[in-house]
């Protein structure tokens, strides 16, 4: 006698629920996506706030990369960054044999502003406006903030599946003869299903420094390096709890011949990577104590001969065993091996950047400015096709 598939989902749910919630964690979430329509049991089960937060702490094991192209700019007569830009995000597999550029996208239509658009801990912020990559749904941020904006960065807490998403604000102050910027910082947290905050909590902390260099999230902790006026340092945030540290850079090495410095999450640890485009290398430097003696270890010297000018950090990308790679933007994205000690040019193409993306079980309110299904777009199509959200 065939089997039907009604007979297969009771044989899975026969199963104890935590044979059956592994099975189903180690799936695509497209997949998991699909497997909800089996049954109103499945849906239940794969709803549970429970089986979302243990499928997104495993999917941080296996992350993709984002790849982002921006094509069709127009310039204004001074030549002050292109007015208006096309940014077409895709996938890519990490972890494949066969490294290619996925052929679903999602583009937006950004108008005006250069530095309106960023990627952050799987959302995309840009002009007071989030969008949840694995949904498509797009919500406005709260508007009623009084203060110019300096930028948004996000947290992600995979403990109770929510975001932090931390507003930095400016105003500009004069310390004796130089210009510093007075930041102050509000936030508000995006709960899986909603409802969307409707205005910012105030964040009791201020900071001074003379610009901000760089910015990223490591295991429910913001970091933020600045430029003070006696020199370069980090400051972090914990998401939760809203406590402030200042935290020294690494000392003894000689970053003269090097950059600003970069921040990224490097497996659970801050990394402070410095480049040299003299040198062609990047040290890469694990902050191994947060809060007491604040040490860092100089972990890696990478050779990134051939990588051009701009060379940029993104993260790790777990493999078998105790053995990943490390990303690298540049010319063409490039892994660094960290137990062979070797590193592998990515697919070349007209690729501005990469970031890593997580599959994730969460979504915002899907009422409020919703995007089209994505589909691939062709060249020819880009124009009429692109989804658009213009920044007037």
């Amino acid at each position: 006698m065939a089997t039907t598939s009604m007979d297969l989902s009771s044989n899975i749910m026969d199963l104890p629920c935590e044979v059956f919630a592994d099975i189903l964690t180690r799936l695509p979430l497209k997949h998991v996506h699909q497997l909800q329509t089996v049954s109103k049991l499945w849906l239940t089960n794969i709803s549970t706030p429970h089986f979302k937060i243990l499928y997104n702490m495993k999917s941080m094991t296996r992350p993709r990369a984002l790849v982002v192209q921006e094509s069709d700019q127009t310039y204004s007569a001074s030549g002050l960054g292109p007015t208006s830009r096309i940014i077409t995000i895709s996938t890519m597999d990490l972890v494949s044999d066969n490294i290619k550029i996925q052929r679903d996208h999602l583009s937006f239509k950004i108008v005006r502003r250069e530095y309106s658009f960023r990627v952050s801990s799987n959302l995309i912020i840009f002009q007071h406006k989030v969008c949840n990559l694995m949904t498509r749904e797009i919500i406005n941020l709260p508007n009623n903030s009084s203060y110019p904006s300096f930028c948004f960065d996000v947290a992600y807490i995979p403990s109770t599946n929510t975001y932090k998403i931390v507003h930095l604000f400016r105003c500009n102050k004069i310390v004796g003869t130089r210009r510093v910027l007075e930041i102050g910082f509000e936030s508000i947290i995006l709960r899986d299903g909603g409802p969307i905050p409707t205005s910012w909590q105030s964040v009791a902390r201020k900071e001074y420094f003379s610009y901000l260099i760089d910015a990223t999230c490591v295991d429910g902790v913001m970091y933020w390096l600045v430029r003070m006026m006696e020199g370069t340092h980090i400051i972090s945030m914990e998401s939760e709890n809203e406590e402030f540290l200042t935290i020294s850079c690494p000392k003894g090495d000689d970053h003269t011949l090097f950059g600003q410095g970069q921040l990224a999450d490097l497996n659970g640890k801050l990394c402070l990577a410095y480049y040299s485009k003299e040198l062609s290398r990047m040290s890469l430097f694990l902050l191994k104590d947060r809060t007491t003696n604040q040490t860092w270890v100089k972990e890696y010297d990478i050779n990134l001969s051939g990588m051009g000018d701009w060379v940029r950090i993104v993260g790790y990308v777990p493999l078998e065993g105790n053995n990943g790679d490390i990303l690298i933007n540049g010319k063409t994205p490039f892994c660094y091996n960290i137990k062979e000690k070797r590193g592998r040019k990515l697919q070349k193409s007209n690729v501005n950047y990469t970031c890593l993306y997580y599959d994730r079980c969460f979504t915002l309110e899907r009422t409020r400015l919703p995007l089209p299904a994505m589909e691939p777009l062709r060249a020819r199509d880009l124009p009429s096709k692109t989804s658009k959200c213009e920044i007037l």
